[in-house]
């Protein structure tokens, strides 16, 4: 298997830059609408507002007219940005994304730490911000994966992308874990790497079934004292 190349940057570093119509970023299957700006305030707004309703009442759950209530925006005003509610979900996947793929890079940039210090620090302020929230909340991606993938290409492509982006992020820090010793010259760092994202996100659907840290704890422990452990 060929391996990626991503490099993480520097603490602090900006999500990528957007453009326009590539695969898995905005700018694909919405509607710009009638030569208003991508980043109107309207549309923003709308986006915001799917992001709260969506991960409340999920895909189904979520109608228009609840989005557009809690915009503070008239319901036509939802088709001047958006031609369908599934490019209006792919949009709201970006939304989360970049906010999650933000939060990686810069813990995974912080060279004060060890490459795997920093992923496992990562997690475990994950797990704080989960707890927050009584163990019920989930990721938005992983709860739209499971609800639309049969039914919604737009979503499922989306969703796959954006796992993928996240999955190179962290090949990039164990490769440099790799690098500086950590981990056996022989790791294979895409393999571990997509194994950690399919843990993470196994254990966050049974966290919100059972309601508990439990779970989460069970991931840690097996890919932080096991896994990449046993592969030094």
């Amino acid at each position: 298997m060929a391996e990626s190349t991503t490099r993480i940057p520097p603490a602090g570093a900006p999500p990528p830059a957007s453009r326009p119509g590539r695969p898995g970023r905005p700018g694909g299957p919405e509607r710009r609408g009638r030569g208003r700006p991508a980043g109107s305030g309207v549309r923003e707004r709308l986006i915001d507002a799917g992001l709260r309703v969506i991960y409340r009442a999920g895909y189904t759950g979520a109608g228009i007219s609840d989005v557009v209530a809690g915009a503070g925006v008239p319901k036509g005003s939802f088709y001047n940005y958006f031609d369908s509610k599934e490019a209006f979900a792919a949009a709201v996947v970006d939304r989360f994304a970049d906010w999650n793929l933000g939060r990686l890079v810069a813990a995974l940039g912080d060279r004060r730490r060890t490459p795997l210090t920093r992923l496992r620090t990562y997690f475990a302020e994950r797990r704080r911000a989960l707890a927050e929230h009584g163990h019920g909340r989930g990721c938005l991606l992983a709860n739209l994966g499971a609800e639309t993938a049969d039914v919604v290409g737009v979503v499922r492509e989306r969703l796959a992308a954006r796992f993928a982006e996240w999955q190179r992020v962290v090949a990039g820090c164990l490769r440099e874990a790799r690098e500086l010793g950590e981990l056996s010259p022989a790791a294979d760092v895409d393999a571990l790497a997509a194994f950690v994202i399919h843990s993470w996100e196994g254990a966050l659907i049974r966290m919100k079934v059972d309601r508990s840290a439990a779970p989460l704890a069970t991931f840690d422990h097996f890919v932080f004292d096991v896994l990449l452990t046993e592969s030094r």
